[in-house]
C-alpha cells in the first residue's frame, strides 16, 4: 500500500499548547478497512491527537496527510465522520434529529435544503444507533450514553470513508456498547477506516492498538481483538427499553 492509499498518515507530529508540548514525535497510519484504537491514561494526548487529525488543532511540526493530501490543503470533509465526546457539544434547543442532520452539512452548499438522500441517511443513522423513537426529543434532555449515540448517528449520516471517534462508548450501557461494536465492525469490514479512542480493549474489533503516554507512542500492538459475531439482520442490536437512562 502506498502513502496515497492511506486515510490518515501522521509523521513525527509535535503539538503544543502555549509552548507546552502535548504530542511529541507521534507517527500513525490508518488504511481503508482498518480499525486503529488509541489507548492511554488521562493526559496522555489521545484527544489532542484525535482533534489534530480532524484539523481542529494545528501541529507545530511533522507531517499530517488526510487521503493523501496535507491537512492544510484538505477540504473534502464529508469523507470524515467525527464523533467528539458528548460533553463538548452544547445545543440546548436542538432535537436529536437536528443534531444528526448536521452530519449532512458537508454535502451541501451553505443554506442548502435537505433532499431525499439526506432524509434517508438521517433516518438510517438514527435507526442504526437505536434512536429512531427519540428523533424529536431535545438533545439536552438525553442521558450521556444517548447523547453519544446521537453523535455517532451524526457521523453515520455523513456517510464518510473515515470515522474518527473520541471515546464513543463513554456512558453507553453494556448492551448498547455491544451493538455499537457490531456496527463499527460492519463499517470497517465494508471498507471504512476507524480511528477511535477507547478506555477498554474489547469494545470494538481492532486491527491495531496504539498506546500513548505523556504525548508519545509507547506501544503498538498488532493483534486484533476476536471478531464479533454478526447479528441476524432482523434482530436489533440495541435495547430500546430505556427511557432517560442509557
Amino acid at each position: 500500500m502506498t502513502a496515497g492509499d492511506l486515510l490518515v498518515e501522521a509523521r513525527n507530529l509535535y503539538v503544543s499548547y502555549g509552548g507546552i508540548p502535548v504530542l511529541r514525535d507521534v507517527s500513525l497510519e490508518v488504511a481503508p478497512g482498518e480499525a486503529v484504537g488509541l489507548h492511554g491514561g488521562n493526559g496522555s494526548g489521545k484527544s489532542t491527537l484525535i482533534r489534530t487529525v480532524v484539523g481542529l488543532i494545528p501541529h507545530v511540526s511533522g507531517e499530517l496527510r488526510l487521503f493523501g493530501q496535507p491537512v492544510g490543503q484538505f477540504h473534502d470533509w464529508k469523507r470524515i465522520g467525527y464523533v467528539p465526546q458528548h460533553s463538548a457539544i452544547n445545543v440546548p434547543n436542538a432535537t436529536v434529529r437536528e443534531v444528526a442532520s448536521s452530519g449532512r452539512l458537508p454535502h451541501h452548499a451553505p443554506f442548502g435544503w435537505p433532499n431525499r438522500a439526506d432524509r434517508r441517511a438521517i433516518d438510517e443513522s438514527l435507526e442504526s444507533v437505536g434512536l429512531s423513537d427519540r428523533a424529536d426529543w431535545p438533545f439536552a434532555a438525553l442521558s450521556g450514553g444517548q447523547k453519544q449515540r446521537t453523535l455517532i448517528a451524526r457521523a453515520l449520516a455523513t456517510e464518510p470513508d473515515l470515522f474518527v471517534m473520541d471515546e464513543p462508548m463513554a456512558g453507553v450501557d453494556l448492551h448498547s456498547q455491544e451493538g455499537l461494536g457490531h456496527l463499527l465492525g460492519d463499517l470497517v469490514h465494508g471498507g471504512a477506516g476507524l480511528l477511535v479512542v477507547l478506555h477498554e480493549i474489547g469494545a470494538v474489533e481492532l486491527d491495531r492498538n496504539v498506546t500513548l503516554c505523556d504525548g508519545r507512542v509507547t506501544d503498538v500492538h498488532h493483534d486484533a481483538n476476536p471478531a464479533h459475531a454478526t447479528p441476524e439482520p432482523e434482530q436489533s442490536v440495541f435495547g430500546l427499553q430505556d427511557t432517560l437512562g442509557t
